[in-house]
């Protein structure tokens, strides 16, 4: 370390909770990160996931946001207007249950969630426009959700129909397919079954080609947020025949293995198949069907299949080129391959229809129980395992499904100009079943006949808010009111420059596309290079903790607030970006938070005596008149272009590790201009502080209240957030 005492400045103690909160109020007071108006300067829309309003903020989030906030510092700096903010994902079955729990109503405990995490969001100084924030419990949001509900049931986007759904008893909801992986509920890890009931389907099939086709031109996406598209969507290629039973009926059956049809040993059907109570030939064997659907539930992929459900329906069907007549059987294995749908089982060519052929004992080679046919007509088809989801929950906290059902008319949508069906001011929680299950929210009349009739007392599933939770940011607080999907603005914002995302969201990227393209087709957004809402994508992997992915309902997370008061926003921010790059996960620990705090404290101790005694000096400003200055010079070059690359590829841990870099740098500098001279010269002191300038400033968006305050050490105008790159 250079010797301080070539400088007569005193080394202040730094003091992090004092300099944080004096910057956080000097934006708050200048509206430095408000959205600019329109003009001539290109717009960067930058979106990071919102957050479940189910207790504070964890490390996970801190990851999430830490990582956009950069960005969007960054795009700042570069001359970019830059649209960022967060909204609060408020509605959802945790919500309520912690509601229950604390014997409060839902929207008392939503509006302290909320309170308490934009307080954690702004004393860790995210750059965010608190002026386009939005709540999504609040009427004038979820009008727009009960809005977008009656859209696609009017183009048959929406359905009901009774299918098996994925049913938690003790959270006593129906679940989506990725709140229940591997069988278990994502709230609170119970088992999952499959029950059957009327439920509201969306028609998620419908995009799923147009958004796999979209993935050709997403450039802009990390290898890992593409993939996992492809994993939502599971695309499998294959051919399909048609299958004949001795009665005539008829049944399309899929395999991918085209080239050992003649191998086919049965055809199993899933249990969502729509046709599959047709092969049900007695009551006995309809009953073990039943009881496939109340407990097919838990068996999630191929692993499953030795213990897995397989209904022998009595039925048998044959197949062209296939000597045998083949077993019809049904078992919720089929799901996890290829969706809802009829395959054929090919011991030879598949592991998994090699255990399900062992357990009905018939082996793996044809049989002989009739000559073989005609050689099979089949055609080129594809299967995907994405399906059609359930939206419809019997649970009290949620946008209120705006139907109502009549005796005379049926099931009427509430008219658009009514919406919203608005929840009760004083929504009481029992844990008894669905609250809203009563006459005084579901009686009301007939919007078509007048008649006495009852209004839905189901809600939707907040995994609907969730797929257009990125929109409302591009649109003013104050119009959102009135035109929260046609506002011009989105013409300027779309698509997004970038999206982040955790790396177990492919999901609802995927869903969040699709409402994109979906409201292009409605006519309601403008349209879109490519058709695609989002230009950039990254999907960061996880914080664990002893090795779980670190979360709230698994109770394993690191309390951002006793960090933050222990060793600083600025401290935590660079340590959860500095332990490791997005693409990986990292166990946490204490090591990188001590870390970044000790470098922290050195740039505060080296930078802050030679910035506040430097003249006016321009950033990066170097005489180039020695062989030392001319070294520092051309590290400082070379720093300025990895880190504004680093910052363009989101390698926020590599811009942190040459930022450091660059510091050493520095101080080796003086360390040989004094070994060199015996003192350093005015050209040499200017050097060192036109260096650290140019550190400081592109230090800023990953710690910018230290940024802030060595910026201003230096005489210089605030802000250096808004200070143009260098």
């Amino acid at each position: 370390m250079t010797d301080s005492r070539t400088y007569s400045s005193p080394v202040v103690a730094y003091d992090p909770a004092a300099v944080e909160a004096r910057w956080q109020e000097a934006w708050r007071h200048a509206s430095a990160f408000a959205t600019p108006p329109a003009g001539e300067r290109e717009s960067a829309y930058v979106f990071a996931g919102c957050p479940f309003t189910s207790g504070d903020a964890h490390m996970g989030h801190i990851r999430s946001y830490t990582i956009a906030d950069a960005y969007a510092r960054f795009c700042r700096a570069r001359g970019l207007d830059v649209l960022f903010s967060l909204g609060f994902d408020a509605f959802g079955l945790p919500a309520e249950l912690e509601a229950l729990r604390r014997g409060i109503s839902p929207q008392a405990w939503v509006a302290r969630c909320i309170a308490r995490m934009r307080g954690q969001f702004e004393r860790l100084g995210y750059s965010c426009d608190w002026a386009r924030t939005f709540d999504s419990s609040q009427p004038d949001h979820y009008r727009w959700t009960q809005w977008l509900f009656a859209a696609m049931l009017e183009r048959g986007l929406v359905y009901e129909r009774t299918a098996q759904v994925n049913w938690c008893d003790s959270c006593r909801s129906v679940l989506a397919t990725m709140q229940a992986e591997g069988g278990r509920c994502w709230r609170c890890h119970g088992a999952v079954r499959l029950v059957r009931r009327a439920q509201w389907f969306m028609r998620i099939s419908a995009y799923v080609e147009a958004n796999e086709a979209g993935l050709e031109t997403l450039p802009g996406w990390t290898r890992a947020a593409a993939a996992g598209q492809r994993t939502v969507i599971g695309r499998v290629d294959g051919v399909e025949v048609e299958a004949i039973a001795p009665d005539g009926r008829t049944l399309t059956v899929f395999t991918p293995h085209g080239e050992a049809l003649a191998s086919a040993r049965f055809v199993a059907l899933s249990p969502s198949h729509p046709d599959v109570e047709e092969w049900a030939s007695t009551p006995e064997i309809q009953a073990q069907l039943d009881r496939v659907h109340e407990a097919g539930g838990s068996v999630r992929s191929d692993r499953d299949a030795a213990a897995a459900a397989i209904v022998d329906t009595g039925a048998r069907v044959r197949v062209d080129g296939v000597g045998p007549l083949l077993a019809v059987v049904v078992s919720p294995l089929v799901d996890a391959r290829f969706g809802p749908t009829a395959v054929l089982g090919i011991p030879a060519g598949d592991p998994t229809d090699r255990r399900i052929a062992d357990r009905l004992g018939l082996g793996t080679d044809p049989g002989a129980d009739g000559p073989p046919l005609a050689s099979a007509a089949t055609r080129r088809a594809v299967r995907y395992r994405a399906r059609d989801i359930p939206i419809s929950r019997q649970r009290a906290w949620g946008a209120p499904v705006p139907l109502i059902h009549c005796d005379d008319c049926g099931t009427v949508p509430v008219p658009l100009e009514d919406l919203p069906v608005r929840l009760p001011d004083d929504l009481h929680i029992t844990g008894e079943g669905n609250a809203l299950d009563d006459p005084a929210f579901t009686a009301c009349t007939c919007p078509a006949c007048g008649a006495p009739a009852r209004r839905s007392s189901d809600t939707i599933d907040c995994h609907v808010d969730g797929m257009w939770m990125w929109m409302p940011i591009c649109v003013p607080f104050e119009d959102r009111p009135q035109a929260m999907f046609d506002h011009p603005d989105y013409a300027r914002w779309l698509p997004a420059r970038q999206i982040v995302w955790g790396a177990d969201a492919a999901g609802y990227m995927f869903d969040q596309r699709l409402i994109g393209k979906l409201l292009q087709d409605f006519d309601v957004l403008p349209r879109l290079s490519d058709s695609e809402p989002f230009t950039r994508a990254l999907m960061h992997e996880m914080v664990r903790l002893d090795g779980r992915k670190m979360s709230k309902h698994l109770g394993n997370v690191v309390d951002p607030n006793e960090l933050v008061a222990a060793v600083g926003a600025d401290t935590v921010r660079l340590a959860v970006l500095y332990a490791a790059a997005p693409g990986n996960s990292f166990n946490w620990n204490d090591q990188p938070v001590s870390y970044c705090q000790r470098f922290l404290d050195r740039l505060w101790r080296y930078a802050g005596p030679r910035l506040r005694e430097s003249e006016a000096v321009e950033v990066g400003a170097i005489e180039p008149s020695d062989r030392w200055r001319r070294r520092l010079s051309t590290w400082c070059r070379t720093a300025a272009d990895r880190v504004a690359g680093d910052y363009e590829r989101l390698d926020l841990h590599q811009a942190a590790r040459n930022l450091m870099r660059l510091l050493a740098r520095i101080e080796d500098f003086e360390e040989r201009a004094l070994q060199a001279r015996g003192a350093l010269d005015d050209d040499d002191r200017r050097a060192i502080a036109g260096a650290l300038l140019l550190l400081v400033q592109m230090l800023a968006p990953l710690t910018p209240h230290i940024a802030e305050e060595l910026w201003a050490t230096a005489g210089r105008e605030p802000f250096v957030s808004n200070a143009p790159w260098p």
